[in-house]
């Protein structure tokens, strides 16, 4: 066959130039291509740690707003309770970790970061007081008969709302039907359905107190419930208590979210719910941690409160955050210290919550720069001090006014 004078094919240089020009165009695409799904990939983040702090400080918002609910503001302060409570019942308390309690990781790179524990006692079992039908000696008699226990209360209700698993006894209000409050523990309990002969019991310590029929509080007679009791109700009562927390101290109680490496659990924190005794010296309730805002790196509180006394001007005062020492004279935790004296937590109006989530993940393009004051905002933490960047962190703001408190009036 005859070759084509006309037809040759590319040179050397031709092809170099043309292989050149296409890697430069593949490198580019490859560029954006990675640009792009790294912005996508942090926008999917943000949006992922910004549901995460919304979604754990409105379960911070329905418990806070729940505070002293069918409780008091202050037991020791609170006229209608008599016999006088110990531990001091409170509906709220602020307790700041030291640096020695402190559970964040890398401190020397996280300075001005010292959460608070919040807590909060009140009814968060229930929506509901239940009718008496009498008392004798350590044992409370419930009625039965009516569309609220026929309603509601099974077997599993009743020992959810009264006697639950062993070590989580119960803390009762009992109110007289003339308004005097006492507080007992229960210590077991008999369910019975509505359609039965017998009465449910529980059987509480200490024994409430009865005076005689038609004795009033404080009317030199002493304090308690009148007669037989007929009439009175009972509301059961929590401690529940809100912390950052890492996994060194919860890989026991949530051991899934937890890396099994201490080294490394400790570096992961969260904020965690759970329940404790009304005790003196309280007790944490097994099983009852729950995770609420998962990397949490920083949770703070400060308050407003009524500065009136007796019929004066009421004039309402907002403390600054970090003000510890005026926050302690509203907040401070009573039942742990056991005394009162110059404490007003019923003057608590409302609560301001800050509650501070990372990232899942330090981001080397993401530059570390510490924060120079406590007063600044917190916009990057260091998970890992040995590596290169940081994790953004988002901050949520919140204020819940406490009802609950300002419903009873006491100065």
């Amino acid at each position: 066959m005859a070759r084509n004078p006309h037809s040759r094919g590319f040179t050397v240089v031709e092809l170099m130039v043309s292989i050149t020009i296409t890697s430069i165009v593949v490198a580019a695409l490859y560029s954006v291509s990675r640009a792009t799904t790294d912005t996508f990939n942090q926008q999917q983040r943000a949006a992922e740690m910004q549901l995460r702090l919304r979604l754990a400080m409105e379960r911070l918002r329905v418990d806070v707003s729940r505070a002293g609910y069918m409780a008091t503001p202050n037991s020791d302060a609170d006229p209608r309770v008599c016999p006088k409570r110990t531990p001091v019942i409170q509906p709220i308390s602020i307790t700041r970790a030291t640096p020695a309690t402190n559970p964040v990781p890398n401190t020397s790179d996280n300075a001005f970061i010292l959460p608070v524990a919040l807590r909060m006692v009140g009814n968060y079992t229930s929506v509901d007081e239940y009718l008496v039908e009498s008392i004798s000696g350590n044992e409370i008699r419930l009625q039965h008969r009516t569309p609220q226990w026929a309603a509601r209360m099974t077997s599993a209700e009743f020992s959810r709302v009264f006697t639950p698993a062993a070590g989580r006894n119960r803390m009762l209000r009992l109110t007289s039907p003339s308004g005097s409050i006492q507080f007992v523990r229960v210590l077991s309990g008999v369910w019975q359905s509505h359609e039965s002969a017998t009465n449910p019991q529980l059987i509480v310590s200490p024994s409430p107190t009865i005076v005689g029929e038609g004795t009033m509080v404080g009317s030199g007679a002493g304090c308690g419930i009148a007669g037989l009791g007929t009439g009175a109700t009972v509301a059961p009562l929590d401690m529940v208590d809100y912390r950052i927390r890492n996994g060194s101290t919860m890989r026991t109680a949530l051991p899934d979210l937890y890396p099994a490496d201490a080294t490394e659990a400790a570096l992961k924190t969260d904020l965690v719910r759970s329940e404790w005794t009304l005790d003196t010296t309280p007790v944490e309730i097994a099983g009852s941690p729950q995770l609420v805002g998962e990397f949490a790196v920083d949770f703070d509180a400060t308050l407003t409160a009524d500065e009136g006394t007796g019929v004066s001007p009421v004039s309402m005062r907002a403390i600054a955050w970090g003000d510890d020492s005026n926050i302690s004279r509203y907040a401070e935790d009573i039942i742990t210290t056991g005394s009162a004296s110059g404490r007003f937590p019923q003057r608590i109006r409302s609560i301001l919550l800050r509650l501070s989530i990372r990232d899942r993940t330090q981001d080397p393009a993401f530059g570390w720069v510490p924060r120079a004051a406590s007063t600044l905002p917190l916009s990057r933490f260091r998970v890992f001090s040995d590596r290169l960047g940081a994790a953004r962190v988002r901050t949520l703001t919140s204020e819940v006014v406490l009802p609950n408190l300002a419903a009873r009036n006491l100065r």
